[in-house]
């Protein structure tokens, strides 16, 4: 059977808009037909660049009946506002991660979404990556025994461009700096991959950045299940995202380029996931063929709201993962262990 495509429109019209538009055409379960920004030019180059029309303001932009769905791409502190008045128009939304800036903006875009009958995707692809699904299925089939430590790392430079004209620079409208923007993929990940995050121990500090927020941050948690899992983050280096999973029988490690994020079909080297078992076994080397994290969040988005099914990560496991954020931000305060029960 065809699938009926649905008709979505993007709003928050910066780079990372188009990042998520490249991937919804490179996808075959999204038509882009509309944008809205407040800034004309904005609307001027996505018009031009993926063929859609316009929306000269936020009302009509709601207003517009062949819309199914948006695209929000709009600062982290925005999320609450515009979540509540787009399930108010009846349209179902995929939200650029984090859910929000703060936990009482969080919890209350659940309960808006508990009542409005529209479906809430929060895009924290990174659990899509095809080396996480493999790592995933790895653990889950025991090939790598008993797991007892994940360690994880993502940077990136972008906190060295910070200015004070930009909504990042303030502490107020991005709380934790580089673990609300960077470590929180690891965080939803690691959740992903070894259940609830339990307790968390956290130091944070802003070294190099010109802006009042953290650009480092080392992240110690403890789930449920007993495993220990770490995130480092660093905000003003070159960047650098991997992870290695130490079991019983085997240590699976990875390393991906920022190219291979972005649409790793145009990377000149595929992801690979690497598995030493010496001397317990065999190492092996697979390269991962398959796979475009933001094309499949997109699709499987698609396909939730065609099909009326539950988005993988819906408001929910979005707010647990803001949580630990907060309580990273908590512990590294106070110097100590922090439960993150205290902050759902």
């Amino acid at each position: 059977m065809t699938f009926e495509k649905i008709r979505v429109a993007s709003m928050g019209l910066g780079r990372w808009a188009n990042v998520l538009a490249n991937a919804a055409e490179r996808g075959g379960k999204i038509e882009l037909v509309s944008c809205f920004s407040r800034t004309k030019e904005k609307r001027k180059n996505f018009m031009e660049s993926y063929g859609t029309r316009e929306a000269s303001s936020f009302e009509e932009f709601l207003k517009d009946d062949e819309i199914e769905a948006i695209i929000l791409t709009t600062p982290n502190y925005a999320h609450r506002e515009h979540i509540q008045a787009i399930s108010e128009a009846g349209k179902h939304i995929y939200c650029e991660k984090p859910i929000a800036h703060n936990l009482e903006d969080s919890k209350r875009i659940v309960d808006i979404i508990s009542k409005s009958g529209v479906k809430l995707a929060i895009g924290h692809s990174a659990r899509r990556l095809s080396v996480c699904r493999e790592m995933k299925n790895l653990i889950s089939k025991g090939e790598l025994g008993e797991i007892s430590i994940n360690e994880s790392n993502f940077c990136t430079e972008r906190g060295l461009e910070l200015t004070p004209d930009l909504w990042r620079s303030d502490p107020k409208l991005n709380p934790t700096g580089v673990v609300i923007q960077l470590s929180i993929h690891h965080v939803d990940t690691l959740r992903f991959m070894h259940g609830p995050i339990k307790e968390v121990t956290a130091v944070l500090r802003s070294i190099h950045t010109k802006a009042e927020v953290e650009d480092a941050s080392m992240i110690i948690m403890e789930h449920d299940s007993g495993i220990l899992s770490y995130v480092g983050s660093g905000w003003s280096c070159p960047w650098a995202f991997h992870m290695n999973v130490h079991g019983t029988k085997g240590v699976a490690h990875f390393r991906i380029t920022g190219q291979q994020w972005r649409d790793p079909s145009k990377s000149p080297l595929p992801i690979r996931l690497h598995v030493d078992r010496d001397p317990l076994g065999e190492d092996t080397v697979s390269d991962m063929v398959e796979g475009d994290m933001f094309r499949d969040a997109l699709d499987d988005f698609a396909i939730c709201v065609r099909e009326d099914k539950s988005p993988e990560v819906d408001e929910k496991i979005a707010h647990e993962s803001l949580a630990v954020v907060h309580a990273a931000s908590e512990s590294s305060k106070s110097r100590r262990t922090v439960s993150v029960k205290d902050f759902l």
